[in-house]
């Protein structure tokens, strides 16, 4: 694993857009998985600054949804969905066939699970995954102790998770599932990269990068995969 720390956040974030633009200027038709949550929010603030000035064309990008909470529609603030949107893809002009995302509210997960793995084989893999962590060490949905062989899954969720969770939410929510890809796709991603700031995820990141590999912490399963990074700031980076 390639361990980036950095100053702040803000530098951290900027030196994440410029990896993910230099690599899309190399590779047009990259194959992206962009996380929700808060960490990744200024990193797609710099994409769209670059975009703007006409720095950076995704226009033959595909993106694929990393997860999404089951229930929920892609409308509803604080799904994936309406995150990612609202903060990258309708800023970035995108196609609706340049998206693949989850549909929370199916009527059939399993099938959802199928549509989202076939986008991911029919472009040949994703090249670069940025993974928030989750304070259990999750990895999108995929919660500790998860069978690290599966491809897209359901998954039932960490009370951490969901409590966690809340945050996004403007109103009481009671979600206990989640669709995500699964730890199949994300080791078999070109470029991983896991990101956290703030002295909040010191303690985890600990844990992935000095504590023993163990699907007890999902994120610690990549520490010896090869096209792994984490980018840190030096908060997140204090208890190493």
């Amino acid at each position: 694993m390639d361990i980036k720390i950095y100053e702040n956040h803000d530098i951290q974030s900027k030196k994440l857009a410029e990896y993910i633009i230099d690599f899309v200027k190399n590779k047009s038709d990259a194959l992206l998985c962009l996380a929700g949550g808060n960490t990744p929010l200024k990193t797609y603030e710099y994409l769209v600054e670059s975009y703007n000035n006409k720095e950076v064309d995704f226009s033959n990008c595909k993106f694929v949804g990393l997860d999404e909470w089951v229930g929920l529609s892609k409308e509803v603030k604080g799904s994936c969905y309406e995150m990612l949107y609202n903060t990258l893809f309708s800023k970035l002009n995108l196609r609706e066939e340049q998206i693949c995302f989850f549909d929370g509210i199916t009527l059939n997960l399993e099938e959802e699970c199928n549509r989202v793995d076939n986008f991911i084989f029919k472009n040949k893999g994703i090249d670069i995954i940025v993974l928030g962590v989750g304070m259990n060490g999750h990895l999108g949905f995929n919660e500790p102790n998860i069978d690290p062989n599966l491809y897209c899954t359901v998954v039932q969720l960490d009370e951490v998770t969901t409590s966690v969770g809340k945050k996004y939410f403007n109103e009481e929510l009671t979600l206990n599932k989640g669709i995500t890809l699964g730890l199949k796709h994300i080791f078999e991603s070109k470029n991983k990269i896991i990101i956290a700031n703030g002295r909040n995820k010191a303690e985890i990141v600990n844990r992935i990068i000095r504590g023993s590999k163990s699907k007890k912490v999902p994120a610690s399963l990549l520490v010896n995969e090869v096209g792994c990074s984490i980018f840190l700031d030096k908060e997140a980076a204090s208890k190493l």
